[in-house]
């Protein structure tokens, strides 16, 4: 029985004295820290690589972080986080205990900041310049990205020397999804990560169904379709058309190409645009224009390079509600779609 007794004095003992010097940790953990008329101010450090607390404590007693190294070091001394110190560039706070600071320090310094854009399929050059540059977090603005793609070489398929005066070289080729970029990128790395992207997808494709078209007018196809079909189901269908009225020497008549010539968008393009002078008024020039009108998805890609086996020539739109087309193969059943769809009827 004495010896239980003596027992319980031990152990009671020991919780108490752990008590002690956890308070006694706790507090020189503040006072550390102590408080000044400058307490959270912003400071940034730089901790090398294989430091060990003790020099921790000293440089961030130098750069004001804490008050005392000593007591950091103590601190340090019965806290597993001290041997898990990582290095890296850290925002601190004056007036951080301790214990903060070495949690900071253990978890490894913040990533770089990063802004997220999600550039939607068929948009032009400009557009997606417009977007990147009104994304929240984006530190670039239109003028400096313009500027960016002026510098970056075009890809060695796109025929430039063929290209109009006015063309923009870039056009289709800033694929559209969703990226993540760093706040500190070069916009010359921004944009060229796009035009890799349409590269890399076009790779991925293959071989187009029609072997004569080569990869920038399978591109120039894509955009095409992008901009005509608002049903993702009838791409191919349209992509069918396209290919059946070049190779049948037909004018495309694409009416989304006038819309682009006219540079703004209507929801209809009316019998006198069509007489726009323009290398891209798929009305009055033969074949495809000279370069894409926006920027196509995979799926258009895809629609492109494989059309639907149909003999369409002709389609209107049939629910201006939904953007779903009606075809048609020849021009008798095209004009019958037309007085039905566009007067109103069934």
């Amino acid at each position: 029985m004495q010896r239980s007794g003596r027992w319980k004095v031990v152990v009671v003992g020991l919780f108490v004295a752990g008590l002690l010097i956890g308070g006694a940790l706790a507090l020189l953990g503040e006072l550390s820290s102590a408080p000044g008329v400058d307490q959270g101010r912003p400071i940034t450090v730089e901790i090398p690589e294989g430091v060990g607390a003790s020099q921790v404590a000293e440089l961030l007693a130098d750069r004001g972080v804490i008050a005392s190294p000593f007591a950091f070091k103590l601190v340090a001394r019965f806290d597993d986080r001290a041997a898990r110190i990582r290095p890296g560039t850290y925002v601190l706070r004056s007036g951080m205990s301790s214990g903060e600071i070495l949690g900071v320090l253990s978890d490894g310094p913040a990533g770089p900041a990063t802004f997220r854009v999600t550039l939607p399929e068929g948009l032009t050059v400009d557009q997606s310049l417009e977007r990147i540059a009104s994304t929240p977090g984006s530190p670039f603005d239109v003028d400096e990205l313009e500027a960016a793609l002026g510098g970056l070489a075009v890809p060695s398929w796109v025929p430039v020397e063929r290209l109009p005066a006015e063309a923009q070289a870039f056009e289709g080729l800033l694929f559209p999804d969703t990226y993540e970029f760093r706040v500190d990128a070069d916009p010359e790395d921004v944009l060229m990560r796009l035009v890799e992207h349409t590269d890399q997808v076009l790779s991925e494709i293959g071989s187009p169904a029609v072997e004569e078209l080569d990869r920038y007018e399978l591109l120039t196809i894509g955009s095409l379709i992008e901009r005509e079909a608002r049903v993702a189901a009838e791409q191919p269908l349209i992509s069918a058309v396209i290919h059946n009225r070049l190779d049948a020497d037909m004018p495309l008549q694409v009416d989304a190409t006038v819309l682009y010539a006219l540079g703004e968008h209507r929801d209809r393009v009316l019998y006198e645009d069509t007489d726009i002078d323009s290398p891209w008024n798929t009305y009055r020039i033969e074949g495809l224009p000279p370069t894409p009108i926006a920027a196509p998805g995979r799926a258009a890609l895809e629609a492109a390079a494989r059309p639907a086996a149909e003999d369409y020539l002709y389609y209107v739109v049939s629910d201006p509600a939904t953007g779903a087309h009606a075809f048609a193969s020849t021009k008798a059943e095209h004009d019958d779609n037309v007085r039905r769809y566009r007067r109103g009827g069934g």
